[in-house]
């Protein structure tokens, strides 16, 4: 029985493929090996994580003609291994933060 009283029932559904590859051409075996690949490339998943807060912090999508100021941002962060802290702080001392 379901938290609301309904009644329901869990069934086994197709076996799951968790090969795959990605579009640089890396292949994967796994979630683990897909994280391990994803993990290399720091400053990706670091301008990920910045777009991700600009979007949040001005309420707007991240535009093409942004890219320079995302760039700028990263650089700004590199020394301190692209921490969160770093991040934000660049973001919120950014042209993106303040004029938007």
């Amino acid at each position: 029985m379901a938290k609301n009283g309904q009644p329901f029932a869990f069934h086994d559904g197709p076996p799951v493929d968790p090969t795959g590859q990605l579009p640089d051409g890396r292949k994967f075996t796994d979630i683990r090996d897909l994280e391990r690949l994803l993990l290399t490339d720091e400053r990706q998943i670091a301008r990920n994580l910045a777009q991700q807060l600009i979007v949040y912090a001005t309420g707007a999508a991240v535009s093409f003609g942004d890219r320079p100021a995302v760039e700028r941002i990263l650089d700004a962060a590199q020394p301190s291994g692209y921490g969160v802290r770093s991040l934000v702080h660049e973001i919120v001392q950014s042209e993106l933060f303040q004029d938007k």
